[in-house]
């Protein structure tokens, strides 16, 4: 019987493979450990403003900052920053 197989190279493929899914997965660790970070940031802006009365309401730069930061990690998890 004649048996043909993959040529050795495919362990090297496959490794490679692999690395990039590991490094893959340390980005959407990372990513959502972002974004988790920008949400709690939001809340708890949004938290401040819920508890504040209306007429004595102020945007901050701290609440510039956690915006922004969300915008930011959004666009690296869609891969537009």
């Amino acid at each position: 019987m004649n048996m043909t197989h993959t040529p050795a190279e495919w362990a090297a493929r496959n490794a490679e493979m692999l690395k990039d899914a590991w490094a893959e997965g340390d980005h959407l660790r990372t990513i959502n450990a972002e974004l988790l970070a920008a949400l709690k940031a939001l809340t708890a802006t949004s938290r401040t403003f819920r508890n504040v009365p209306k007429d004595e309401q102020e945007w901050t730069s701290l609440d510039d900052e956690a915006l922004d930061n969300a915008f930011a990690v959004l666009a690296r998890a869609r891969g537009t920053a």
